[in-house]
C-alpha cells in the first residue's frame, strides 16, 4: 500500500488512525513546505516508522545516523563505540537493543531517546502546510530503532494534549449538540490523564457535550478537543444528541382558519360525539310503547 497527499486532505491524527486501525508497517515521510513569505524558510523533511500500527523509529534524515547522533550529543558512549557496534549491520535487532546488550545504555537511557523521537513526532501535528506519503513496503532501519514502540493513536493522544493551533483540526471538532457514546464498555488499555477519564464516564449517549462542559465547568471547546482525541484512538464515538422530548412541543395555531373554520368545526365534532337513531326505529319504539300501554 502507498498512499500521497498532502495535509488540507489529510490531518497527521487522521493518517495516525488510520496506521493504527490497519496495523499498518512502514515509513512515513512528511515534508513542510516553505512559508513563502519568510524568504530563509526551506523545506523540512520527516521520517516515521511504523510496525503493526506503533511507531518504532523517526529521525530526520534517511542515512541511518540520526539516532546515533541522539546518543552521542548526550556523550552515554563513545561515537567510535557506537559505529563499531552499528557497523555490524544487523537486520533484526534494533541498535538500542544491541547496545543494551553490550550494557553500554540502560533501560531508562533507551526510553530518554524514544522518547526524544516522539517529541519531534509530536512537533509535526502543528504543520498546516505539507505533504506526505505512506510506504508500506518500505524496510525498517534497525539503526533508528531504541526497540521501543507505541500505538500511533497513543501519540496522537499525547500530542493533542499540548496541541496549540487547533486550526488543522478545526472542521474534524464534534458538534456542541451531539453526545458521546462509548464504543466499548471495558476500561480503556490506552492511558488517559484524569479529564480525559471524566469525558469517556459522561460518554453514556444522552447527554451533549455543552452539557458536559457545563457540569464540569469548562470551555466547549475543551470538551470538544479532549472528545476529538477519544474518538481517534477509537474510545468514543458521536452520536445525535435529542435535546428535547416530542410531547412537550408547543405548536402555535393558525388563528385565521380557526375564526373561519372553527364554530364550523366544533358543531361538526359535536354532532359526531351525538348518538344518530334514524326516524323509522323512533316510530316504530313509539308505536310498541302504546300497544302497552
Amino acid at each position: 500500500m502507498s498512499l500521497s497527499s498532502s495535509f488540507t486532505d489529510f490531518s497527521l491524527a487522521e493518517l495516525f488512525q488510520l496506521i493504527d486501525q490497519g496495523r499498518k508497517s512502514g515509513c512515513l515521510s512528511v515534508c513542510t513546505l516553505p512559508d513563502i513569505n519568510a524568504p530563509q524558510s526551506r523545506a523540512k523533511y520527516f521520517y516515521i516508522w511504523f510496525r503493526s500500527g506503533r511507531i518504532v523509529a523517526a529521525a530526520n534524515r534517511l542515512n541511518g545516523k540520526g539516532l546515533v547522533s541522539k546518543i552521542a550529543q548526550r556523550n552515554w558512549v563513545e561515537a567510535q563505540i557506537i559505529e563499531t557496534i552499528s557497523g555490524k549491520g544487523s537486520t533484526t535487532i534494533p541498535l538500542g537493543l544491541q547496545l543494551k546488550t553490550e550494557e553500554l545504555l540502560s533501560a531508562e537511557q533507551l526510553n530518554l531517546l524514544f522518547a526524544s523521537q516522539l517529541q519531534q513526532v509530536r512537533q509535526l501535528f502543528e504543520i498546516q502546510k505539507g505533504v506526505f506519503k505512506l510506504d508500506c513496503k518500505a524496510t525498517l532501519p534497525m539503526s533508528e530503532m531504541t526497540g521501543l514502540s507505541l500505538r500511533a493513536t497513543e501519540v496522537t493522544l499525547m500530542a493533542l494534549r499540548v496541541l496549540k493551533n487547533w486550526q488543522v483540526l478545526e472542521s474534524a471538532l464534534p458538534d456542541t449538540e451531539s453526545g458521546i457514546r462509548n464504543i466499548n464498555q471495558n476500561k480503556p488499555q490506552i492511558r488517559l490523564n484524569a479529564f480525559e477519564w471524566k469525558i469517556w464516564e459522561f460518554a453514556s449517549g444522552d447527554i451533549s457535550i455543552k452539557d458536559i462542559a457545563a457540569q464540569l465547568n469548562v470551555p466547549n471547546i475543551k470538551i470538544q478537543q479532549a472528545v476529538l482525541g477519544l474518538m481517534l484512538v477509537g474510545l468514543i464515538e458521536e452520536v445525535p444528541q435529542i435535546t428535547s422530548n416530542s410531547a412537550t412541543y408547543h405548536y402555535d395555531m393558525d388563528l385565521t382558519w380557526v375564526s373561519k373554520y372553527g364554530s364550523r368545526a366544533a358543531r361538526k365534532h359535536q354532532e359526531s360525539l351525538t348518538p344518530q337513531v334514524s326516524s323509522s326505529l323512533l316510530q316504530n319504539l313509539v308505536g310498541y310503547l302504546r300497544s302497552k300501554a
